[in-house]
């Protein structure tokens, strides 16, 4: 009986042994007389990998309106658009229509290759206007650096540009008047054979641009 029971403990700690540890069996294939190892893996708990992300946030200036508030603050936002765009004397204007004046009709402009560009050292001009009661459509198209009496005044409503270009012989005076609130622009045009009124908006890149698009 004694014999019996040490035999059995050995056996159970020889098989708590081989749990705890991997065990590796050399064996030899009869045919081409290469060894073979046998990998039994020890068992392992479970490991809880925990991910932590870090976001950045950048606070909201309307955090905390209600949507008065809100209302407002984003229309001082684009009041300061304006006047930053305007203040730079950098910019273009493309017209939405043109009528000559005083009388003339209402004309929509569809095409947005009719632009006027004021840049700082000279101005860039591809506009439509009317001639007579027929009204005809003749071209304005042209680059000048003779730009002379330029002056922006800021108003209650807005922005008023005003200078003078001149094409060669031919001279000619721009009379922009800008909303903060609204973004329409109107530019009176005197060129030396008719005068046009052009309403449409101001932009600081060309059409083609892939970077083109209003400031709303």
């Amino acid at each position: 009986m004694n014999r019996f029971f040490t035999t059995g403990a050995a056996l159970l700690l020889a098989c708590s042994s081989v749990a705890q540890s991997p065990q590796f069996s050399v064996g030899t294939s009869g045919a081409d007389s290469v060894p073979q190892t046998t990998i039994v893996p020890v068992q392992q708990p479970a490991v809880q990998v925990v991910e932590r992300t870090t976001v950045y946030e950048e606070p909201e200036p309307e955090r905390g309106m209600d949507r008065a508030q809100r209302r407002a603050w984003k229309a001082k936002v684009y009041a300061a658009k304006i006047d930053s765009l305007v203040q730079s004397r950098n910019y273009m204007f493309f017209p939405n229509s043109m009528q000559e004046i005083p009388g003339g009709m209402i004309r929509s402009i569809y095409a947005d290759y009719f632009f006027f560009g004021i840049f700082v050292d000279h101005v860039e001009v591809h506009l439509p206007t009317e001639r007579g009661i027929t009204q005809y459509v003749e071209m304005v198209n042209f680059d000048s650096m003779s730009l002379r009496d330029y002056r922006a005044a800021r108003t209650q409503w807005g922005w008023s540009v005003t200078f003078n270009v001149a094409d060669g012989d031919a001279a000619y005076h721009a009379d922009f008047a800008v909303s903060t609130a609204t973004g329409e622009t109107v530019l009176t045009l005197l060129t030396p054979s008719v005068t046009m009124r052009y309403v449409g908006w101001l932009w600081n890149k060309r059409v083609n641009d892939p970077r083109y698009h209003r400031l709303d």
